[in-house]
């Protein structure tokens, strides 16, 4: 068996031998130049696009007041919680008010007795202060009885003064008669000092009315009313119970708080900008805000104020939007995402998403020029993106088209072989947003 195989293992290295020492391939290394990469080509547009500044802020209330007492007392009533919606004016929480009320009446009883010294009788208490302007003071019973006595003394005087004249009189009688006057005259200007003094303090006690009243509507807590209402608010104004910190029976201080309250219709929505952006936010813009707990979602707002001055650490500007909430769906103190549209009409180079090449950080694009036989690498800077475009901020050859596939077998001066042109650049929709980063 040895000598049968020792004598087959010549012939198994013949045709071995015959394969590797045979005449050459004529057509090897005959195709020695570039492969000709087949490639489509698309067309550079130019459109208008939107664009946006994009941002990220908290939402606020339009406003956040904590209301409290404003006099010590105990709690008697409260009368809404957290979650409750309440108008401005409505009772809050109502205190004990014995003592306020009998304060009170004690007041407008002195009053009244100030007011009956000087004629006027008031089973109801006046709205206004009590005047002298008011009061008819010559008619008063003290001064008409003291005006009664100097008409009655210059009577004396005169026919005094009469009888010296005749030589019937005696000089004394006429001393004693201008002395009765000037007596009597004192005696009406002190009758009208008095009254006046009545007046003064009719009105002293008309302020202590008022203090007592305003004592006595110190013993509630009433939700407070704006001054002023947001600008295009159509719905009726409310504030929401943020939260409750009374309870019936509580012993309140001066000065304690008692309920947090915010409106949340509309928002206010802050929003921190760089400030390479500073020329193109403006007042009135538009804005779309998105949260994260309705996706697919926009509400619209407005740009309402911009701070004039750059954070000088963050090196931003505040910006704030009013954001209707009539559908109570946001919530203050949320997360929110903003778009700032800035230009409607901006004109921008468009092509195509699938011309773009992204490798180890840098972004490039292949064009093909001229006669259409090679690819030349372009690397670019690109803007906002939408479905299936993107614009390029980098300027390219004029007459150039991208190339859209076929781009990882290029490299810059490859030779291509043009198969047919791509589809036109989709179109941006009119709703669509367009995006710039606000970070």
């Amino acid at each position: 068996m040895k000598g049968l195989r020792a004598s087959l293992a010549p012939l198994l290295f013949l045709p071995l031998l015959a394969t590797g020492c045979g005449p050459k391939d004529k057509s090897a290394g005959a195709n020695t130049g570039p492969k000709v990469v087949p490639v489509t080509l698309a067309e550079v547009e130019s459109r208008s696009i939107e664009r946006t500044v994009d941002a990220v802020g908290t939402l606020k209330g339009w406003d956040e007041v904590t209301v409290g007492a404003k006099k010590i007392g105990r709690v008697a009533r409260v009368l809404h919680d957290i979650g409750d919606r309440v108008n401005p004016g409505d009772l809050l929480v109502e205190f004990e008010k014995n003592d306020a009320e009998l304060a009170l009446d004690q007041a407008r009883k002195q009053l009244q007795a100030e007011l009956a010294k000087v004629g006027v009788f008031a089973p109801e208490l006046p709205d206004s202060p009590p005047l002298e302007k008011d009061i008819k003071i010559y008619s008063l019973p003290t001064v008409i009885q003291a005006q009664v006595s100097v008409d009655r003394m210059q009577q004396n005087l005169a026919r005094e003064k009469s009888l010296m004249t005749k030589g019937a009189g005696m000089k004394q009688d006429l001393q004693n008669a201008e002395n009765d006057l000037r007596n009597a005259q004192a005696g009406l200007d002190n009758a009208i000092l008095t009254a006046r003094s009545v007046i003064v303090s009719a009105l002293s006690a008309w302020v202590r009315v008022k203090i007592m009243a305003s004592a006595l509507n110190d013993m509630e807590i009433r939700a407070p009313r704006p001054s002023q209402v947001p600008a295009g608010m159509n719905s009726q104004l409310s504030y929401a119970v943020s939260k409750k910190s009374v309870s019936e029976g509580q012993m309140i201080r001066e000065g304690d708080a008692a309920f947090e309250l915010v409106i949340e219709n509309p928002l206010r929505l802050w929003l921190n900008i760089p400030e390479r952006f500073v020329s193109e936010v403006k007042v009135d813009q538009e804005v779309r805000v998105f949260v994260g707990s309705y996706p697919g979602q926009h509400f619209p707002g407005k740009v309402t104020r911009i701070n004039p001055v750059v954070d000088s650490t963050s090196r931003t500007f505040q910006v704030e939007a009013a954001v209707p909430n009539d559908s109570g769906k946001l919530r203050p103190g949320g997360f929110a995402k903003a778009e700032i549209v800035t230009d409607r009409n901006a004109k921008a180079i468009i092509v195509p998403l699938d011309a773009i090449v992204r490798f180890a950080g840098v972004t490039k694009l292949f064009v093909v020029e001229g006669d259409g036989k090679k690819a030349r690498a372009i690397e670019v800077v690109t803007g906002k993106e939408g479905p299936g475009w993107v614009e390029l901020l980098s300027p390219l050859p004029e007459l150039a088209k991208v190339v859209t596939t076929g781009q990882s077998q290029l490299a810059d001066g490859t030779p291509v072989l043009v198969k047919s042109s791509a589809a036109t650049t989709p179109k941006p929709e009119v709703s669509e947003s367009i995006k710039t980063s606000g970070g």
